[in-house]
């Protein structure tokens, strides 16, 4: 965790204009192609969901300003060492959050996620004592029975809450036979602008090119 220097800080006006805000979230969606991660989930046996999951994770953590948090008063770049993610068990109705530590690699990442779905049994599980809930990454869910074209999150203190929130919709196939899935993306715009989620977004599709 690195305390930033709030006077030297390029985004000082715009933290200082949005953060007052009761609700300074910006909510977007936006579509993106992701028949290359199907077919690279279904080739290793993997769950496309925390396939495209592992993506996001990995792509936030190339910007720190989506790291960035407000605690105890301190704006701060945090570690990203935690992936929580909202998912449902095969058969079952009600939907369990897992936190899980973040892992490079995707499939010691998708297959560790893949275990604590299959084992957790509470609805969520603790952190380690060790660690800072302000160290998730961001907090991910999908609702795969419907398309959507917006969707909002619950927040517990608005105006302090930096954890980017992001969704996916049901995927799509088109007449092309390409994959495509809607994903809302939810920010705090004190720290965060459509310029840098531009550049998340061409950060993920570089990533699933690479795939």
């Amino acid at each position: 965790m690195r305390e930033i220097d709030f006077e030297t800080w390029n985004r000082k006006d715009i933290f200082n204009l949005y953060y007052q805000y009761d609700i300074p979230q910006i909510s977007l969606c936006t579509p993106l192609e992701v028949s290359r991660v199907y077919e690279f989930a279904k080739s290793k046996n993997l769950s496309f969901y925390f396939c495209i999951c592992h993506i996001f994770y990995t792509a936030l953590l190339k910007f720190e300003e989506f790291m960035i948090r407000s605690i105890n008063g301190k704006i701060v770049v945090e570690d990203g060492e935690f992936a929580n993610i909202c998912a449902t068990k095969q058969g079952e109705e009600i939907f369990k959050i897992i936190n899980c530590k973040y892992y490079s690699n995707i499939e010691k990442f998708c297959n560790e996620m893949n275990n604590k779905l299959q084992t957790q049994t509470s609805f969520i599980e603790p952190f380690p004592l060790d660690a800072r809930k302000s160290q998730v990454i961001a907090y991910i869910s999908c609702t795969p029975w419907f398309e959507f074209s917006h969707i909002t999150h619950p927040q517990d203190v608005q105006r302090n809450s930096f954890v980017p929130h992001i969704s996916f919709d049901k995927m799509k196939i088109n007449e092309k036979g390409e994959r495509w899935l809607n994903v809302s993306i939810q920010v705090n715009h004190a720290a965060i602008d459509g310029f840098l989620i531009a550049k998340l977004l061409d950060e993920v599709k570089s990533i699933i090119n690479h795939l």
